[in-house]
């Protein structure tokens, strides 16, 4: 009896260890899995638009994946990956010739930034994030941005904006 016990107990200990190696190593490349798949074993989505105006708009029913209003809308190569169980979102986007306007600090509490991105992605650089980039909080959750280039990154952990 205390045999199977500890059978069943290895086997319980070894399933964890191999989902917590497994897990993080599918959220940084689950580009290509099924949306159910990423929805409810993962809980994340991730979208690609060819330009921001090609993103979904304010009550189209992807609310998770609308932009906020300081990506220009001749970005292009749009791509988003959110949480279904949060609100945390990566944005990651190729500047055309309209300028990024960020509208600052405004309404970010302090320390939100402190942390790089919550989330993951295999095509996010992992040096970005850690404190760098502009905070923009003029939408309802304060965003971190970082230009590269001709490239943005943009992540939010989830933390509203302070009113």
């Amino acid at each position: 009896m205390k045999r199977k016990i500890l059978i069943i107990i290895a086997v319980c200990v070894g399933l964890w260890a191999v989902g917590s190696v497994v897990t993080p190593v599918l959220k940084r490349h689950n580009d290509n899995f099924p949306d159910a798949f990423n929805d409810h074993v993962l809980h994340e989505r991730i979208k690609t638009f060819p330009t921001a105006s090609d993103a979904p708009e304010p009550g189209d029913g992807e609310g998770i994946f609308v932009l906020p209003d300081w990506v220009p809308q001749d970005a292009t190569d749009v791509k988003v990956k959110a949480q279904t169980t949060g609100n945390a979102k990566l944005i990651r986007f190729t500047l055309g010739d309209t300028a990024l306007k960020l509208s600052g600090e405004a309404g970010c509490s302090e320390g939100a930034f402190y942390d790089g991105p919550t989330l993951i992605a295999g095509w996010w650089p992992e040096d970005v994030g850690d404190g760098a980039g502009r905070p923009d909080c003029s939408e309802q959750y304060q965003f971190r941005v970082v230009v590269k280039g001709d490239q943005v990154y943009a992540w939010s952990n989830g933390d509203l904006v302070q009113t």
